[in-house]
Order: C-alpha cells, then structure tokens, then sequence
C-alpha cells in the first residue's frame, strides 16, 4: 500500500512539473515580423524589420501610452513609446543573421518608428549591419527568435523578407527550417546579376 501512495505522489509531482515547464515555454506575446532590405547594388549595410505586436499586447499599450485616444502616437506619447521599446535592445530586439553560416551581430539598432494600424502597434527598426555584406559572393541568413521563447515571432503572411530596389528582382529569399527552437525558420539571401 506505501508502495502505491509513493508511486502516485512521484507521478503526480512529474506531472505537474512537466505541466509547470511546459506553461512557462509558451509564447505571452506574438509578434508579426518582417525584414526590409533594399537592394540598389549588391553591397548592402542597412537595412530594416516591421514588427506588428498581437492585439491584447497592443490594446495594452496603447490603452497606457496614447494619452489622448486619438489613435495615434505623437509628440511626447511618441517619445514615451520608443522609450519603452528600447529596454528589447537587451535581448537584441531578437534579431538573429548569419553571413555564410557564420553568426553576426548587428553594429546599431535603433527604433525609427511607432505607429498604430488596425488597432495594433507597429514598430519599424533601423538595422546597421558590422560591415557591408556582398550579397553577389555571400549568403545572408535573417530570422527572428527569442531564446527565452516569451515572444513568438511569427513572419508576415507575405512572408519573413520584403525586397525592393534596383537590383531586387536578381535576388532570391530561399526559406530553410530553422534548427533552433526560438526561431521559426531562416531566409537565405543571396543576388545574382
């Protein structure tokens, strides 16, 4: 009979442990995520990313951040919004690139806009890249993941990649699946003129 009652409180304890971990792994808040590259000739060093924060996130900050409720951020409401978005610099605003396989850190992130659009939040970064990246000889990688998987960064349904410029239809965004559990999956960018 102990043996039982043993047998059902170890079961029970890694039950809910496993129930524990599991709620702790899952994403709080989605966001919509996009690269923006132009590509004018195959020596790039910016470029930028659209995030689309999930709509109970967004109702929140916005509900906290536009003061007036004109559905729009301004002036200081602007300021106070971009002040708040910054403390992501800490995780590298979740920005994962590789040039040839090989990791990279981008050299300045800086949050260019804040805007509000179908009642949800949008965020437009500037990205500068360490140094320029010949997308004629090399392959850029672009993804977007959080290790601490909090936040769910889902690409845009038209896709992780947006291509303008002169050069931008010698280029071609592959998608490849990501083996890293934060990241839902990698473009490969490279041109060819």
């Amino acid at each position: 009979m102990t043996r039982f009652w043993l047998g059902l409180f170890v079961s029970t304890v890694l039950t809910s442990t496993l129930f524990v971990n599991q709620a702790m792994a899952h994403p709080h808040v989605w966001v919509d995520s996009q690269y923006d590259v132009t590509v004018e000739r195959a020596q790039i060093d910016h470029l930028e990313a659209t995030w689309g924060l999930d709509l109970f996130t967004s109702t929140s900050l916005i509900a906290e951040y536009d003061i007036d409720a004109d559905g729009a951020f301004t002036g200081q409401e602007k300021l106070d919004m971009i002040e708040v978005l910054t403390s992501f610099d800490k995780y590298g605003y979740f920005i994962k690139m590789k040039q040839d396989g090989v990791d990279m850190t981008p050299k300045d992130v800086r949050i260019l806009d804040v805007s509000i659009r179908d009642m949800m939040l949008w965020v437009r970064l500037g990205i500068d890249l360490p140094s320029s990246v010949n997308l004629e000889t090399t392959t850029l990688s672009l993804a977007f993941g959080d290790d601490e998987l909090y936040f769910a960064m889902e690409p845009l349904e038209e896709g992780l990649v947006r291509l303008s410029g002169a050069l931008s239809e010698a280029c071609t965004p592959v998608e490849r699946e990501a083996t890293e559990t934060s990241v839902a999956f990698w473009v490969d960018l490279t041109c060819r003129s």
